[in-house]
Order: structure tokens, then sequence, then C-alpha cells
């Protein structure tokens, strides 16, 4: 009882904070933004690397049924997500501690690659490795991500900055869903054999553009600067 009301008057003793306009705030986040070229190219960036992925995520159930069944798929789809879990555990207990440019660099290049390989083959061995593979690049480029805008931009303004970043980086996710659907049928009756390989095809160059994405973030000194 004594704890509860210590409780109850610390929280009536607090002033009522003042609220933010809706636009203000949005405004004090892209003025965060423009403030740092690195995080503001990062923060671009990373819509573009949400365009490649998330054509991955939508086409990625497509291609597998086109050649095997609902069951097969449900085994794929738990064997690729343990990538997540084995690189998290991995970094959970290591963690990372310096070069997070180009750990970011590298793991998305790689992630674009093994997107590439998913793609390649019509069968489940060689789609399960490089899925597992694509997947467990995802912590590892989170972690360095998060690292790089986080401590770049100002405590007092991270919650109107990051929900800012946030809205910019998923619009890539918002194009993956409009487009990806129509490309696969697309490039599927110009190959002339349906919607399985047209899937194939939007995943191989998605990768390939990915890959090209990732390896240019390891150049701009605006960039580099970001882990100092």
């Amino acid at each position: 009882m004594a704890g509860a009301a210590v409780v109850r008057k610390g929280i009536g003793s607090r002033e009522p904070e003042r609220k933010e306009a809706f636009l203000q705030s949005l405004k004090e986040g892209w003025r965060v933004l423009c403030a740092n070229r690195g995080v503001m190219i990062l923060v671009t960036v990373s819509s573009g690397i949400t365009l490649f992925m998330g054509m991955f995520h939508i086409l990625a159930e497509p291609l597998i049924l086109s050649f095997a069944d609902a069951k097969t798929l449900g085994v794929a789809e738990t064997v690729c997500a343990c990538g997540m879990l084995a690189s998290g555990v991995i970094l959970g207990v290591k963690g990372l501690k310096r070069h997070y440019v180009r750990t970011l660099g590298l793991a998305l290049t790689a992630a674009g690659l093994f997107m590439l390989g998913f793609g390649l083959f019509e069968s489940m061995i060689p789609i399960c490795v490089f899925g597992f593979l694509f997947f467990a690049m995802l912590p590892l480029a989170n972690n360095c991500l998060d690292y790089l805008v986080r401590t770049n931009i100002p405590e007092e303004t991270q919650g109107r900055a990051w929900g800012l970043i946030g809205f910019i980086s998923q619009l890539g996710y918002v194009v993956a869903y409009a487009l990806s659907g129509t490309a696969a049928d697309a490039l599927g009756k110009i190959g002339g054999q349906g919607v399985g390989r047209g899937a194939t095809a939007v995943i191989v160059i998605a990768g390939l553009c990915l890959a090209a994405t990732a390896v240019s973030i390891l150049f701009p000194k605006s960039i580099r600067k970001l882990e100092h």
C-alpha cells in the first residue's frame, strides 16, 4: 500500500506534457534529417532497399507454389526464417563493435546475391539454402542501419525523426505491393512460362538491384562519417 501511495504521488506531481502539432512534429523531423547529409542519404536508400526486399517477400511464395505444394512451402518458409533466428542469436552473443558501414553494405550485397540464387533454381534444397542465408543477413543489416541512424540524431528529437524515417523507409514496401504482381504477370506472359517464371525474373532483377544499391552505400564519405 505504501508503495502504491508513492507511485500515485509521483504521478500526480508530474507537469502535463506539451503536445506538439502533427505538422510541426513532421517539419521538425524533416529538419533533423536534412541537417545530416549521411543520415538523409541512408534513409532514402533504405526506401529502395525495402522495395527490392518487398518484391522478394511477395513473390517467393508464388515462385515455390509454381512447382511444389503448400506443405512444401510451409517447410521452406520455416527453414528460411530460421536464418534470422541464427544470426540474431549470434548478434546477441557477440554483438557488433565497429565497421558498421562496411557490415551494412556487405550484408545487403550478400542478401541481394542470395535473392538471385533463390530465384535461379526450381529445387527445394538450393531454395532453402539461399533463403536461409538471405534471412540471416537481415538482422546484421537492421542492427547496423539502426546504429548508424540512431547515434547521429539528437536524443531530444529521436521520436519525431524516427516517425518520419519509418514513413520514408516503408514507402518501398508500398511500391513493391503495387508493382510485384503486375511485373511477374507481365514477364511471365512475355516468356510464355506463366507467373512462376515471371516471379523468378522479378526476384532475380530485384536481387541484382539490391546488391548494386548496397555497394553504393560503401563509398559516400557522408555515410562513412556516421560511424564516427
